[in-house]
């Protein structure tokens, strides 16, 4: 080969830096302003945009979604916003000689789960299954001897059965007889559901120590 000068040498080395030759070559990044990562960052987030102009495929604000559900639960169902917590009314029991047990604040629990004492005292009288007695103050008095426990124990099985709703478990709600079908519905003042209960049905009580007795005499 015939010798290169040396102003041909840097013509040619040259031409060959200014080839692209595919070969990967990092860049550098240039950095965005501090202020435009920052919106950027909002806008990708929702957090910054018109809930109004966003598209079905767009995120949405967890404040415009939070507020969204509760102007509905405003228009629909004011009521839920402002539930209470239902309180059950500790049963005051009392003796009366040795044989008898007194239901004192009877009335006052009837009256809280919205029921007529003539329904609790049914209740009441097929689950212990011993005669009872209403007297005019509202005093419910028992044939035999049960423990505060075990009158809070019937309690809450009869507000289970007939006064939560087996819907929204709020136990604000009535009981509804109709006479042409001569079922009993119970109706929830809070979500609006209605369903069927069954009827207290006498002869069905707990089992007691007399059972026991009577169940081991018959063997």
């Amino acid at each position: 080969f015939a010798s290169m000068s040396d102003e041909e040498v840097d013509k040619v080395a040259g031409e060959v830096d200014d080839l692209d030759l595919g070969m990967d070559k990092k860049k550098k990044k240039t950095k965005k302003p501090k202020e435009d990562e920052e919106e950027g960052g909002a806008a990708k987030s929702g957090g910054g945009g018109d809930a109004n102009t966003l598209g079905p495929n767009d995120i949405y604000p967890y404040a415009e979604i939070l507020q969204r559900v509760y102007d509905s639960l405003s228009e629909k169902n004011p009521e839920l916003l402002g539930a209470k917590k239902f309180t059950m009314i500790p049963p005051q029991v009392a003796r009366e000689g040795s044989k008898k047990t007194v239901f004192v604040n009877f009335k006052d629990m009837s009256k809280k789960m919205h029921r007529t004492m003539e329904h609790v005292m049914s209740y009441f009288n097929a689950e212990l299954g011993v005669p009872c007695s209403l007297d005019p103050e509202g005093k419910l008095t028992f044939k035999g001897r049960f423990t505060p426990k075990q009158i809070e124990s019937v309690v809450r099985k009869y507000m289970i059965a007939y006064v939560q709703c087996q819907m929204c478990k709020n136990f604000d709600s009535n009981l509804v007889k109709e006479s042409a079908t001569r079922l009993t519905f119970l109706e929830c003042n809070r979500c609006g559901a209605r369903m069927s209960v069954q009827n207290v049905e006498k002869g069905f009580h707990a089992t007691n120590r007399s059972d026991r007795k009577a169940a081991k005499a018959a063997k």
